[in-house]
């Protein structure tokens, strides 16, 4: 193998091994109290310009999927007031609320979560995502 044939080999291989920590949603630390858990995961990944789905996924503080929460969102660029989008993410099922929003430029998101459990605590979690 030339040494060109070799670079794009091991280019490759960390791809394949590094990729999913590469292409996983930056997060912050959440608040609220317990051991609750929010995560995210987009539609597409990577996102791109125009409409995108963020998937909320929300878990007690056992780890078990939490079906009857309300969650919501803002989204807003980082470096560039777009304006801020809000809304309402609807249950999908298993812990997981969906929400569309429309990222007109690239560069850094911010996404804000806030979820109230059925209990009524509220947990609070911002993740930062890219567009390309």
């Amino acid at each position: 193998m030339n040494k060109k044939t070799l670079i794009i080999v091991a280019a490759v291989l960390a791809l394949i091994i590094l990729g999913p920590r590469f292409i996983s949603i930056g997060e912050t630390e959440s608040s609220g109290s317990g051991n609750a858990q929010i995560s995210l995961m987009t539609n597409p990944s990577p996102l791109r310009l125009g409409q995108g789905t963020f998937i909320i996924s929300v878990k007690d503080d056992a780890g078990n999927p939490v079906d009857d929460a309300r969650v919501t969102f803002d989204l807003n660029m980082t470096t560039m007031n777009m304006g801020t989008q809000e809304g309402v993410a609807s249950a999908q099922g298993n812990g997981n609320y969906a929400v569309v929003g429309r990222l007109s430029m690239k560069g850094p998101w911010k996404v804000s979560t806030k979820v109230t459990m059925p209990d009524g605590k509220e947990i609070s979690k911002d993740f930062s995502v890219n567009v390309p």
